[in-house]
């Protein structure tokens, strides 16, 4: 007996753009078009927030770190009053270390910096629906380094892959510490941190002692 069998479709994702500028809003609306995901609802105003997570239950959340009554490292604090199933996707103005820190040690999973193109803002888009946690930053490599190469890819550094005791050396290099600096803040000897460098430039794939200590300090 012959089967025939339906073509599968493509589940398109949903989601809650709230941002404080009703035009940048209205232009990544826009994409939806592209059938990349369908919009559930446009907020320039958290008051309602969470209201409306709870009512229109999107599959995905974009927030501004300047949303009014919403945004900023307090929102990111306070994910887990968020429906489970919601994930967030950080569209933010800042990229200093500190917002940066609390991002990665929150369950947000995109953190794109304002100001970048079309096709990145996709991109990055893209990979988070397809469960991949993405940071993409213009303004600092605290986290990312911007590569294209002949396929127009994203590479980045992930610092999230770093334990905690090598975020603690990442940090520490970032303030122009050396190593004997760092071995005296953190009670350890220069040959541990040495280790964690070394551990920390494997994980991140970058080439070389001067490049890792360029990299930080520009975080």
């Amino acid at each position: 007996m012959k089967t025939n069998y339906l073509p599968t479709q493509r589940i398109i994702p949903t989601l809650l753009i709230a941002l404080s500028d009703k035009l940048t809003a209205e232009l990544i609306a826009s994409l939806e078009s592209k059938k990349l995901f369908k919009v559930v609802n446009i907020m320039t105003d958290g008051e309602r927030l969470f209201e409306n997570l709870e009512i229109q239950k999107p599959d995905y959340l974009l927030i501004d770190n300047e949303l009014p009554n919403g945004g900023g490292l307090g929102f990111l604090k306070k994910l887990d009053r968020i429906r489970p199933t919601t994930k967030v996707i950080v569209y933010s103005s800042n990229a200093n270390p500190d917002f940066l820190k609390v991002f990665l040690s929150s369950p947000a999973l995109g953190f794109i910096q304002q100001g970048c193109g079309i096709t990145e803002f996709t991109h990055c888009l893209q990979k988070v629906f397809e469960g991949k946690r993405m940071v993409f930053s213009q303004v600092s490599d605290f986290t990312t380094k911007i590569c294209h190469n002949e396929q127009d890819e994203v590479s980045l550094y992930d610092l999230t892959k770093l334990s905690e005791r090598e975020m603690d050396v990442w940090e520490l290099l970032a303030d122009g510490k050396a190593e004997k600096e760092i071995a005296e803040v953190l009670f350890i000897s220069t040959s541990t941190v040495r280790t964690h460098k070394n551990r920390i430039s494997e994980k991140l794939d970058i080439k070389g002692k001067m490049k890792l200590s360029k990299l930080a300090l520009s975080f």
